[in-house]
């Protein structure tokens, strides 16, 4: 019995499971979270799990979730500035400011008010002067391209509306975005999907990236390459599912390479998001594609809607 159970458990399996976790953290960050109660999501003993937990992810479970709290709290200091500094620390899962301060210099170096002052912006340059040249080493032999459209505003056309909930099935990477992880990512869901059915003229996509490359350590930001999937679409070990909630998006068209799509989407936090009327909500960006998502010419280009969720200012 034991070693038909050994044999139906696989280091994917182990991955899954604590990929869950990590969701379940994800949308209930503001709560209480035992270790007790995360254990069972994962369905492995509370004893064992702590473990588990850190020989999978690197981080114990404190670490991560002290981390996701203090960098969901840091977007919320930029993107809602009436909120009080307190407020933002609550609804973050801190109990007083004065501990949520602490723990944010901890982490950035500065108080949440200095980082509302001009302090983010200035840590978000060091870190993507830090990050660019790892991402940009592949691409120095050759001059044209992206390269020549790296300087270029692009225009773009930005609509509100309402996207369904879309149910998926997704793979997971965990590491730096640039031009080699994600894409070969895209690859495996691609032949998955090709494997299943799921291919052709219908297919929908999503790519979901959960952190921000310019706050959270590149080895710790993590995307998933989702196709949707019927209702009662059972996974296998190659994937996971989930439902990606529905409700009203700001919905920017982009076609463009991999080497703009970090640019475009800074465009619509800067520039569209600030005068719409809108604020973020809380609900992850996705990005949407929809049947072939590549273009002829130029090659390595590609089209797709960015997708960011929004509730109405307060």
């Amino acid at each position: 019995m034991s070693a038909t159970r050994s044999r139906g458990v696989s280091v994917g399996d182990y991955h899954k499971r604590v990929d869950r976790v990590i969701d379940h953290i994800r949308a209930h960050l503001a709560d209480e979270l035992s270790l007790a109660d995360l254990a069972a999501v994962a369905a492995f003993s509370p004893y064992h799990f702590h473990r588990v937990f850190k020989a999978t992810t690197g981080e114990t479970l404190f670490e991560l979730i002290q981390r996701l709290r203090l960098e969901r709290a840091a977007a919320a200091l930029s993107a809602h500035p009436r909120q009080t500094v307190l407020e933002v620390a609550v609804d973050h899962g801190f109990a007083s400011a004065a501990g949520f301060a602490r723990a944010f210099r901890a982490r950035f170096g500065m108080t949440p008010t200095e980082w509302r002052a001009g302090g983010a912006r200035r840590w978000r340059a060091r870190r993507q002067r830090k990050t660019g040249k790892e991402v940009r080493k592949p691409r120095t032999a050759r001059r044209g391209g992206a390269s020549q459209t790296r300087g270029k505003e692009v225009a773009m056309s930005i609509r509100v509306t309402q996207l369904p909930a879309y149910h998926v099935a997704f793979m997971r990477y965990v590491g730096p975005f640039g031009p080699h992880g994600i894409p070969d990512l895209w690859e495996r869901l691609n032949r998955w999907a090709d494997a299943h059915g799921l291919g052709g003229p219908g297919r929908i996509a999503l790519g979901i990236a959960y952190d921000d490359p310019s706050v959270t350590a590149a080895d710790k930001t993590r995307y998933d390459a989702c196709v949707v999937v019927p209702a009662d679409f059972q996974p296998d070990h190659l994937v996971d599912v989930m439902d990606v909630p529905g409700g009203a998006y700001a919905v920017a068209e982009f076609v463009g390479s991999a080497a703009d799509i970090v640019p475009a989407w800074n465009r619509v936090f800067a520039r569209w998001l600030p005068d719409s009327g809108y604020e973020p909500d809380d609900r992850p960006c996705f990005e949407l594609y929809r049947a072939a998502p590549s273009l002829d010419a130029p090659p390595r280009h590609f089209r797709c809607d960015l997708c960011l969720p929004i509730r109405r200012a307060t």
